[in-house]
């Protein structure tokens, strides 16, 4: 079923509650996922994808709904300008964290803007039900959902679903409906949706470009892609929600902090060890009211095999939020966001992702 979604009629207060997607206390996990990244053969997520479409959509916003194969799912779809052309357009996944929903991530992150700008696809798709009790939301209402990542989070996570394979029916809905450049496919996320995001490049390497998360590391034991994928992550020392230490096992013992995470990527992408460490930006304690300073530094990892990259971009100050929106960057008095930290407008993750994106493509072969 396919129908022209209309105009959003969620108000300003529902966009920033999505920011408070959380992905530890009850949604994570302390057991393993449900089948180790190294038993899947490579030829599994590399498997041919749906034919492609002969014409592109018109420009605007879609909301599609995928058939009979396990649960339904939806997924959002917006369409640039650019699509006019006829040609290809890459196409990017844009997920949401525990307890949100495609509506919800599509508002907040704002991606629209940047897709309408450079010209690429984006796609939000929805989750599955994050528990069995719901926590009362007046925006989210019974729509809380969530992305088996791997130790985390919540139902998706404890009843083993199969979200890479879900999410790679995504891709090829949207291959079927417009022209998409199939070697230009990249995968996004916020908290949840991040982590999930580095389970497809782990699991589907043959069908993903490049991805970055922001706010949500690694939530796999051990990677084992079929090829080597460039990765970013947008992560404050700060965050609140996402520890960048991790979290602790029934032992006390940390695990899936952020760098055991970025640490994975350097090894299977076979980086070089030393980091290149970026010029820092900055604000001062109190600019605009904000109580905190707020620094950011990008680190790459490169020479890796066949020209992929891992980087981080590391904040100080901030908080659990989407870098580049203007939530909670006021005075704390004024903070729509409880529990999440600071937000900042320092660094635009739309942007800085785009730009990360657009060096990568899969091989030709």
């Amino acid at each position: 079923m396919r129908v022209r979604a209309t105009a959003a009629t969620v108000v300003v207060a529902a966009v920033l509650v999505a920011a408070g997607c959380s992905s530890s206390g009850s949604a994570r996990r302390a057991t393993q996922p449900r089948r180790s990244v190294a038993s899947v053969p490579p030829t599994t997520a590399d498997a041919i994808a749906a034919p492609p479409a002969t014409t592109s959509m018109t420009s605007g916003d879609y909301l599609e709904t995928l058939g009979a194969a396990g649960q339904p799912r939806r997924y959002r779809l917006h369409v640039p300008g650019a699509a006019a052309d006829g040609s290809p357009l890459p196409l990017v996944l844009n997920l949401h964290g525990a307890t949100q929903n495609a509506q919800l991530q599509e508002l907040y992150s704002q991606m629209d803007r940047s897709a309408d700008r450079h010209g690429y696809l984006v796609a939000y798709p929805d989750g599955t039900r994050i528990a069995s009790r719901l926590t009362p939301d007046p925006v989210a209402k019974e729509a809380q959902y969530g992305f088996d990542a791997g130790a985390c989070c919540g139902l998706p996570a404890t009843r083993h679903l199969d979200d890479v394979d879900e999410l790679l029916r995504v891709i090829d809905d949207v291959s079927t409906r417009t022209r998409v450049d199939a070697r230009r496919v990249y995968v996004t996320g916020m908290s949840n949706g991040g982590m999930m995001a580095y389970t497809m490049a782990a699991m589907a390497a043959g069908r993903i470009a490049a991805v970055a998360s922001v706010s949500g590391q690694v939530e796999l034991s051990s990677i084992h892609p079929s090829r080597p994928v460039p990765t970013l992550e947008f992560h404050s020392v700060d965050d609140p929600i996402a520890s960048w230490k991790g979290s602790q096992d029934a032992s006390g013992q940390y695990q899936f902090s952020v760098m055991a995470g970025v640490d994975q990527w350097i090894r299977a992408d076979g980086c070089a060890a030393n980091a290149h460490h970026g010029p820092t930006q900055s604000t001062a304690a109190g600019a605009g009211g904000a109580p905190n300073a707020v620094t950011a530094t990008l680190v790459t990892w490169t020479g890796c095999r066949g020209g992929a990259e891992v980087a981080l971009m590391r904040f100080t100050g901030s908080g659990h939020i989407w870098p580049g929106r203007a939530a909670n960057t006021g005075p704390q008095a004024d903070w729509p966001l409880a529990g999440v930290g600071q937000g900042t407008t320092l660094v635009d993750a739309n942007e800085v992702m785009w730009q990360f994106f657009s060096r990568f493509a899969l091989p030709a072969s």
